[in-house]
């Protein structure tokens, strides 16, 4: 391939990127969900070879990115007009916790463990999952979360009233398994957890996650029956 042909895919592939990402690029970073990620990498992967595969000529190289592109905004449309076709591309959203419940069903649709569904929840500045009155796992990953309304700082702050900090919380149980490592972070351990869920009167192995604060106030969620 000689520097003159290379030059010329270079300029008609920018073109036709530009041209096509500028109609449906919008819609990939708004809403960035895995199809999203996935057409976007085919979508380059086609323009890189239009301009360093020989094998692929510029005619058919254009016509594949054209093709490509006008299969995105048609599933974009269908998306818009049916309600089926929406749930078969863009999947819809599970809801992850209600009322301090976490659902385990959704939990494993969404593919997400309990360290992970915390972590999600700490980018929300959320560290107590009796806080949560729902959340939903989005499309595009994310969580969206609505507090109980006792728990909004805002609240407080309107009524004056002040409130202790509960601190960093420490998950002390996982599934059904004590962590024994955390609860030494607070001076705890295994004997003092098995007390606490015996003066509860809850089974290890009911337990989804559990949670204690600096207050030593413990937080259980447990397995529906």
């Amino acid at each position: 391939m000689s520097l003159i042909e290379i030059l010329l895919r270079t300029v008609i592939a920018f073109i036709g990127l530009l041209f096509w990402a500028r109609i449906i690029g919008k819609k990939l970073i708004s809403h960035f969900t895995f199809f999203d990620f996935v057409a976007g990498v085919t979508f380059g992967s086609i323009g890189g070879n239009l301009i360093f595969n020989n094998q692929v000529t510029l005619f058919y190289g254009i016509v594949g990115l054209s093709l490509f592109s006008a299969l995105g905004l048609l599933a974009d449309y269908i998306s818009l007009k049916s309600l089926i076709g929406r749930k078969l591309l863009d999947s819809e959203p599970l809801l992850i916790i209600k009322d301090g419940q976490i659902f385990m069903d959704n939990l494993k649709k969404a593919r997400l463990t309990i360290n992970e569904l915390m972590m999600l929840l700490r980018k929300k500045d959320i560290f107590y999952i009796d806080e949560i009155e729902f959340a939903l796992f989005e499309t595009d990953g994310s969580l969206s979360i609505r507090k109980i309304a006792d728990s909004l700082s805002i609240t407080r702050g309107d009524m004056n009233i002040s409130k202790k900090s509960r601190g960093i919380p420490q998950l002390c149980i996982i599934d059904g398994v004590i962590m024994e490592e955390n609860l030494k972070k607070i001076q705890k351990n295994k004997q003092w957890m098995e007390i606490i869920l015996k003066h509860s009167d809850i089974q290890l192995e009911q337990v989804i996650l559990a949670q204690i604060d600096q207050q030593d106030y413990c937080v259980f969620k447990l397995r529906e029956s």
